[in-house]
């Protein structure tokens, strides 16, 4: 009987045969597996890169899907599942090869709902990266990640964590809970119809969250993450901001019309109101915090990478402004869009 169902929604078939080829040489675990493969809209031939792993892969199935948007590919792929565990990938998540045997591990426990792991970086070098992405980096009270490129690494300690920090490219859930609570919102769409984008998992986590689900971090469920060399670009991460401005209006219009949402963004996850601590703990932490915030700014001021951050930085935070704006303001003169957002 099929316990795990491996979920890749992709368009590309240079991604999806090299996430394959990973896949191909996991680690099994003593329960069955399948692989769908759901083939959003684009041209590209995906079908004859899937037919070529059948081979390799047991249960691997093609499916098309002609609905636009990653929340069409993952909720076609829940559907289609035989498995009562989902494991979504996206096409540029290449797992480690125990991968799946940290899964069965991980679940083996009945009160696990959701579970992520290590999303680490695998740069499209050479060249390497910008000096200035790495204070894009953000620390948390687990370890740090980088949000912008999907990316976290809480080093190599099991523990529950805030179910946020769990991304889609790496996203382990039970797929019963998956359906209580609704699945994920909109999420990436073509530039054309970015009007009707959304929030994505981060709604079906803040849900997670708010009923007292934690996730489980378990450092083997371990993927790398793939960041192409555009994807290191100023004009890439602005893209990316204007595309968080456009899921916060559309969260912000949810709460504002009484669906249950609350205040949150990334900046502000792994603080200490994330976790119960005692108030002599948190008082540590704010000194800690404060004093590494004092020696950076002393080492960093004369640092040309960290001003050349600053600079875009600036512009990602009035590119996500601007896509706010943009998505407000859509909203506003569009009835059908209002009705599609609060769905």
């Amino acid at each position: 009987m099929i316990v795990y169902s491996i979920i890749i929604p992709t368009c590309h078939k240079d991604l999806a045969e090299r996430c394959l080829t990973y896949l191909a040489k996991i680690n099994k675990p003593q329960a069955d597996y399948e692989v769908l493969v759901i083939h959003n809209t684009s041209q590209d031939d995906v079908k004859s890169v899937v037919e070529n792993y059948k081979s390799n892969i047991p249960d691997l199935r093609y499916i098309y899907e002609n609905n636009y948007g990653l929340m069409a590919s993952r909720h076609r792929g829940a559907k289609e599942a035989q498995g009562n565990i989902l494991c979504f990938l996206d096409d540029d998540s290449f797992v480690d090869k125990n991968w799946l045997i940290a899964i069965e591990d991980t679940f083996e426990n009945r009160d696990i709902v959701i579970a992520g792991g290590n999303n680490l970086p695998l740069y499209d070098t050479p060249p390497p990266p910008p000096k200035w992405l790495k204070y894009f980096w953000r620390d948390t009270l687990y370890g740090k990640m980088l949000p912008d490129l999907s990316l976290i690494n809480f080093r190599n300690r099991a523990r529950q964590v805030p179910a946020w920090f769990v991304f889609g490219c790496n996203f382990i859930i039970r797929k019963d809970v998956f359906f209580k609570f609704g699945g994920t919102n909109p999420d990436i769409v073509p530039k054309d119809k970015q009007r009707w984008q959304g929030d994505g998992e981060t709604a079906l986590s803040l849900k997670l969250n708010k009923e007292g689900y934690a996730a489980f971090f378990n450092p083997q469920i371990k993927i790398q993450h793939f960041v192409p060399r555009q994807r290191m670009s100023v004009e890439y991460l602005k893209k990316r901001y204007f595309y968080q401005g456009v899921g916060d209006s559309f969260s912000k219009i949810r709460k504002e019309h009484g669906l249950v949402y609350y205040d949150f963004t990334f900046c502000q996850a792994g603080n200490k109101e994330s976790v119960k601590l005692p108030k002599f703990l948190l008082r540590i932490y704010d000194k800690i915090v404060y004093e590494k915030g004092r020696l950076l700014k002393r080492l960093e001021q004369k640092n040309k990478n960290y001003i050349a951050y600053l600079e875009i930085k600036r512009e990602c935070d009035k590119a996500c402004q601007e896509g706010f704006a943009w998505h407000q303001n859509e909203v506003k003169n569009d009835s059908d869009l209002l009705k599609w957002v609060l769905k």
